[in-house]
């Protein structure tokens, strides 16, 4: 009987210690979580993202008429060491477009590339006083499958400054990523003279995240646009709304999940986006340099 209780007692036991080994465990990865969920937050952070970003939008032309368009994005971003103070992230962004053309070109719905972009900032790794800073080169390289799913209909390379600023707080993430584009060498683009118009173009995310619990934030990151080639409020692309993202993982490997709602506010009257919708899958994969 003595036997039957102790075996019984250890039993009991053991059953005990692997229970707070698996809740140890368990505590453990979701620490890693909720600090991968933040430091995701920066991005000049020494991660490396598989990106992928799908982009569903209704765009409408000065008649009423509306069209779809879905671009699928794939965003690697790769940091690399630069010196004790400063990572430098390489972000290179390979766009895939399915959309309906306007009536007035006659082609239906066109599917194929668009133009690659490509982001290299130098950053600080360490905030300073509360922000991460960083500045760079943006360039956009002609790729597009057909000029019109290219950059304005130009076909042409584009390179300019970029301008990294965010404040990462515990519960509260906002900022900005300013590129702006110049066209260089030739175009297809026309101005209303006929003459030869070079991407003029300024792209700026602005960036606000509250942060729920570790693993969950809501909050918003759309792309303001700036044609400086057009007049007057058609120059300015303005949305604004809401989503959440939450980090998970999947087969062992940590993946943010996210989706984002836009309604815009201002655009070009003659053919402009009225709403859209995000949708992010975002691994966090190991470095392959470390």
């Amino acid at each position: 009987m003595k036997k039957v209780a102790v075996a019984a007692l250890i039993s009991s036991l053991a059953l005990s210690v692997q229970a707070n080994e698996i809740k140890e465990e368990t505590v453990s990865e979701s620490d890693e979580l909720a600090k991968l969920s933040q430091k995701m937050n920066n991005p000049l952070a020494d991660l490396w993202l598989l990106w992928g970003q799908h982009d569903i939008t209704s765009l409408e032309d000065k008649s009423g008429k509306s069209y779809l368009t879905q671009k699928t994005s794939f965003q690697p971003v790769m940091s690399f060491h630069f010196n004790d103070d400063y990572n430098l992230a390489v972000r290179p962004n390979v766009q895939y477009f399915s959309a309906d053309m306007p009536d007035a070109t006659g082609l239906g719905r066109e599917n194929g590339l668009g133009d690659t972009g490509l982001l290299l900032s130098l950053g600080t790794k360490e905030p300073i006083d509360g922000w991460i800073l960083g500045a760079g080169v943006s360039i956009l390289m002609p790729t597009a499958s057909e000029t019109y799913l290219s950059t304005g209909g130009a076909d042409q390379f584009a390179a300019g400054p970029n301008f990294v600023g965010m404040k990462i707080g515990k519960e509260y993430t906002y900022g900005a990523v300013a590129q702006h584009f110049m066209g260089v060498g030739s175009s297809e683009a026309m101005d209303a003279h006929g003459d030869e118009e070079d991407i003029n173009l300024t792209d700026i995310q602005y960036i606000w995240r509250k942060r729920l619990s570790p693993t969950l934030q809501i909050g918003f990151a759309p792309n303001i646009t700036i044609d400086w080639n057009k007049s007057g409020s058609d120059k300015y692309t303005i949305p604004v709304g809401l989503g959440f993202d939450y980090m998970t993982t999947m087969g062992g490997t940590p993946v943010r999940v996210a989706m984002e709602g836009y309604k815009y506010v201002e655009q070009a009257d003659e053919f402009g986006p009225e709403w859209g919708v995000r949708f992010f899958f975002i691994p966090v994969v190991q470095n392959p340099f470390k």
